[in-house]
């Protein structure tokens, strides 16, 4: 298994524009998001989750989406009594997306303070976490992971942490500073947001959001700008590279845009792009997702991304 996603799976369900007491049900978390979009990018077996879920119904339809859809469960664990997080979404005229979550009852809140719950990290080249999934686990199993995942940088692996910023998931803002920076600290790569490092960090712009990643760590950075040029940074480079992208398309939910960019770079990255060949790729393929309801888009309505190195 070539990477490994970490997180918390959902069931999501989203309110239909012409019938908004309506809501279609799918699929849905951050880094499942990027799991599943990753999975159909690449060849089967590269991608596995690691996460629990629980006994009843919601959970083995929420397990049987994910088998699906190519990625792994063989590290999805099963708990007696569990259920899992349910996340509400609606969208406004512009499609920006507001969220409701009930996910106290989620079994992945528990993982990381039994030893077991760590042999998963040893099985993937890359690990690829969010802050989102470090919020919700308890603070022991937050402890652990983010001591393993050190560990797991120091024998070499990669480890991938998108800084995914949810105020209502922490308990207050200093809080999430410490975390993620400490998750900062381990990463090989930061796949931030402008919108994250303002928001939790204060920046002001994204430069000032560059040089305070810059000092969390020695990780390369691509930081997202809501649609403007992406801007890179190597690991442990001073030189900021801007990337530009084409011009805004007008969203109808922008839903899994980060998760899919996520995807669509490493994608690109497995496959051996350069980094602007691989930041093109994700943007390409966020562009389509936000044009659709929901986090994951039906498998037809997936763009043509060409990964072969000899593209232009």
């Amino acid at each position: 298994m070539r990477v490994l996603s970490i997180g918390e799976p959902l069931i999501e369900f989203t309110a239909r524009a012409d019938a908004p007491s309506t809501f279609d049900r799918r699929a849905g978390g951050d880094t499942l998001n990027t799991a599943v979009y990753l999975a159909r990018l690449t060849a089967p077996g590269t991608v596995g989750y690691l996460s629990c879920l629980g006994d009843d119904p919601h959970s083995r339809w929420l397990r049987s989406q994910i088998e699906a859809e190519g990625v792994d469960t063989a590290f999805l664990a099963e708990r007696a009594g569990g259920r899992p997080g349910l996340s509400f979404i609606a969208t406004d005229p512009t499609g920006e997306r507001s969220f409701a979550y009930w996910r106290d009852q989620s079994p992945f809140r528990d993982m990381f303070r039994d030893p077991a719950d760590h042999a998963a990290l040893d099985k993937a080249d890359t690990l690829f976490l969010s802050a989102v999934a470090l919020a919700v686990l308890h603070p022991e199993g937050r402890e652990a992971l983010l001591g393993s995942l050190q560990e797991r940088r120091a024998q070499g692996a990669s480890v991938v942490f998108d800084t995914n910023y949810r105020p209502a998931l922490w308990p207050d803002a200093a809080t999430a500073r410490q975390v993620i920076g400490r998750a900062a600290g381990t990463a090989s790569l930061l796949l931030p947001s402008f919108d994250d490092m303002a928001e939790c960090f204060g920046c002001a712009d994204p430069a000032s959001a560059i040089a305070a990643l810059r000092r969390m760590g020695q990780a390369e950075i691509i930081l997202t700008t809501g649609g403007a040029a992406v801007l890179r940074c190597a690991a442990g480079g001073d030189v900021v590279h801007r990337h530009e992208l084409p011009p805004a398309i007008t969203a109808l939910d922008t839903t899994g845009a980060g998760d899919s960019f996520n995807a669509g770079l490493l994608a690109a990255r497995l496959a051996g792009l350069p980094p602007g060949r691989a930041i093109a790729v994700a943007a390409r393929l966020a562009a389509v997702v936000v044009t659709h309801p929901g986090a994951i888009i039906p498998k037809a309505a997936m763009p043509d991304l060409d990964l072969t190195e000899t593209h232009p």
